[in-house]
């Protein structure tokens, strides 16, 4: 008998046996020898003995020609022979690499506290779990996974990050957005659907997030909503899942309403613009010539051709004044803080209290 890990979703046993050693019982059971056994069964006195030891498999064939002579159904020969085919790949790949070293690259504890993986500390479940999170057979094709995502991460160079906590954040939102079953992307809608989103950046998270949901979806986007896990320093990503069906990804970083809005609208630009690619916008990341085409769709979508150049000019400073200029333009008031804190023209210690705040469901208080 064989151990080895197999647990599920729900609970099924750690062990299998080879099925020489059920044919073994019922030979003893029926009074039956081997070498009579293979007279009857015409196999060979060697296979039968090679099955009895757990040396050979019953294949199809020879699962049948059970059946006819011990009345055990073949479909039952062919079950025992596959559990015990996958506890020994799943032996076989354990040997080959220790999951403990593998898995200490991840944030395993931040991933148990989401639910997205077992609250246990056995290695070989937690190996399994994280590989069915990333959609990969094995840990070696972990490398092939990320390499596939090609992501253009703007990044900072004054945050130390982990590539692959960053990655494993990548990683659930593709995750979640597979289960999505999304439309193709239809880039007509999502203009459409953009352009109604702006409308909703006076409304409260509990109208407006639903509402963006649908409209992205709709229009073959997945929108996904995302805690940041520790060692990143993300604000937003935009990707593909093919080239049929686009991710917009975001931390909630800061926790106001004019980061989120902004990430937002700039991911959106990257989808737009920049079909086929993938990209990761951290914070106080260099911009190049992508992030700055992305940057200005986004103005361009929140604040209109001038607008933008209009606010910077006016450089309101009281709240009357910047709540008069967000009724002009129908956004919320934080938006408008936040626009020109970033470009210098209001300090960063002015006017916090004009924006919105946000926190996840889970959150009772801020952290």
């Amino acid at each position: 008998m064989a151990v080895a890990a197999d647990v599920e979703r729900g609970w099924s046993p750690n062990w299998a046996v080879h099925p020489g050693e059920h044919l073994e019982e019922h030979l003893e059971s029926r009074g039956l020898s081997q070498a009579d056994f293979a007279r009857l069964s015409a196999l060979s006195p060697k296979l039968v003995s090679t099955i009895i030891a757990g040396k050979n498999p019953v294949t199809p064939e020879t699962a049948l020609r059970l059946e006819r002579v011990l009345g055990v159904r073949a479909y039952i020969w062919a079950g025992l022979q596959a559990k015990w085919d996958i506890h020994q790949a799943r032996l076989n790949e354990e040997a080959v690499a220790d999951p403990k070293d593998w898995l200490k690259r991840f944030p395993i504890r931040e991933l148990k506290e989401r639910k997205l993986l077992p609250a246990t500390t056995d290695s070989s479940v937690l190996l399994d779990e994280v590989l069915k999170l990333f959609g990969i057979g094995r840990i070696s094709a972990y490398e092939a996974k990320v390499g596939a995502l090609a992501v253009h991460h703007r990044q900072s160079r004054a945050y130390a990050t982990s590539e692959d906590h960053i990655a494993t954040w990548l990683l659930i939102g593709e995750a979640k957005a597979r289960e999505m079953r999304l439309p193709e992307f239809d880039v007509r809608r999502f203009n459409q659907a953009v352009s109604e989103i702006r409308s909703l950046t006076t409304e409260p998270p509990e109208q407006f997030e639903p509402r963006m949901r649908a409209l992205c979806r709709a229009a073959g986007v997945a929108l996904i909503l995302e805690k940041p896990l520790s060692k990143t320093c993300l604000f937003g990503s935009a990707r593909w899942l093919d080239g049929n069906r686009a991710i917009i990804q975001m931390s909630l970083r800061m926790k106001t309403n004019d980061h989120f809005w902004w990430t937002f609208f700039h991911e959106a630009a990257h989808v737009v613009l920049h079909r086929g690619r993938s990209f990761v916008d951290d914070k106080a990341g260099e911009a190049d010539d992508v992030e700055i085409e992305a940057d200005a769709w986004a103005n361009n979508t929140l604040f209109g051709r001038v607008g933008l150049d209009r606010l910077l000019e006016e450089r309101p400073r009281s709240a009357v004044s910047v709540a008069r200029l967000a009724n002009e333009f129908g956004l919320h008031p934080g938006i408008i803080v936040g626009a020109l804190q970033h470009h210098g023209a209001l300090p960063y210690t002015h006017l916090n209290a004009m924006k919105a705040r946000f926190i996840w469901a889970d959150e009772t208080t801020e952290r």
